[in-house]
């Protein structure tokens, strides 16, 4: 059985490189055979936006949807998506706007390992 690796980060997109690190951790955690999930928490949810076009910065949400595709589960808190004025739909294909009860229980419940990038 493959072993279980969740990131939890709370950083937005444009803020710092924590998502971009993120999303090459998990990607070379499955390169590795690692079932993976990633959870965005707080600012972290920005990560998920659709349609971001970021000049300077990598674009996480096009590389979350390629790891998405890769067999990663994302998923981000509900709460801190509609605090920032975001609605359900605005999320990249494949990311689940979920909770902190639910669905990051969920995967810590099922890992082996957790890492958590936040500031």
């Amino acid at each position: 059985m493959a072993k279980t690796l969740t990131i939890l980060w709370r950083t937005g997109s444009m803020m710092a490189m924590d998502p971009n690190v993120a999303v090459k951790l998990a990607k070379a955690a499955l390169d590795k055979g690692y079932k993976v999930h990633l959870f965005g928490y707080g600012e972290g949810v920005t990560a998920v936006k659709k349609g971001q076009n970021p000049k300077r910065f990598p674009n996480v949400g096009r590389d979350l949807e390629e790891i998405i595709k890769e067999g990663a589960s994302v998923a981000i808190c509900e709460t801190c998506f509609a605090a920032r004025g975001f609605e359900r739909g605005e999320e990249i294909q494949g990311a689940k706007v979920g909770s902190l009860t639910n669905d990051l229980f969920k995967f810590v419940s099922e890992s082996d390992r957790l890492i958590t990038i936040a500031r």
